[in-house]
């Protein structure tokens, strides 16, 4: 199953003044940082600072950089959907209507099963996961959607490759 995460700092993609080709400049400081936090994001600083020979306060200031520069994005914790009631695990990719893609966006946003929404480049504009408790459940947050567009929903068997971070260069 998908985790769902949760965000505990403001800094959004969207808040982030960068270009997408733009690629942050990361010592080896802060790899070995991004790495220990990647492991295990409640580590404290003074961890984080043994690590790397730094100061609790240099590693501190690190932190702050790398969260302002939008390269760290949040600390999540990984929820078993499960756990929590939510058994189905869905796949949707919607085809909004001419001039509903505003629609079909504001009607996800409004649906709190929905954990995750991307825009692609496909005929199928938008790929979201959700987590609901019941097929039932998912019929009714399929209907929410249906009124904006066309609405393909797939129920996740399994999660075979995991989601995991990205890998860092090595210098």
């Amino acid at each position: 199953m998908m985790p769902i995460r949760h965000n505990t700092i403001d800094t959004k993609p969207e808040d982030v003044p960068d270009l997408p080709s733009e690629k942050a400049q990361l010592d080896w400081v802060d790899k070995v940082i991004l790495q220990s936090l990647i492991r295990d994001a409640r580590l404290p600083r003074a961890e984080l600072a043994r690590r790397v020979g730094m100061s609790p306060p240099a590693v501190g200031e690190r932190l702050r950089r790398l969260e302002e520069t939008g390269v760290i994005l949040g600390y999540h914790a990984q929820i078993n959907p499960a756990r929590l009631g939510f058994g189905l695990t869905i796949m949707i990719r919607a085809q909004p209507d001419t001039g509903q893609m505003a629609d079909m966006i504001a009607a996800i946003e409004a649906t709190p099963q929905i954990v995750r929404c991307e825009r692609i480049s496909d005929k199928n504009s938008l790929v979201a996961w959700a987590h609901v408790r019941s097929v039932a459940e998912m019929e009714q947050l399929t209907d929410r959607l249906m009124p904006h567009g066309k609405v393909d929903v797939s129920i996740v068997q399994s999660t075979p490759v995991e989601p995991r971070p990205l890998p860092l260069e090595k210098d």
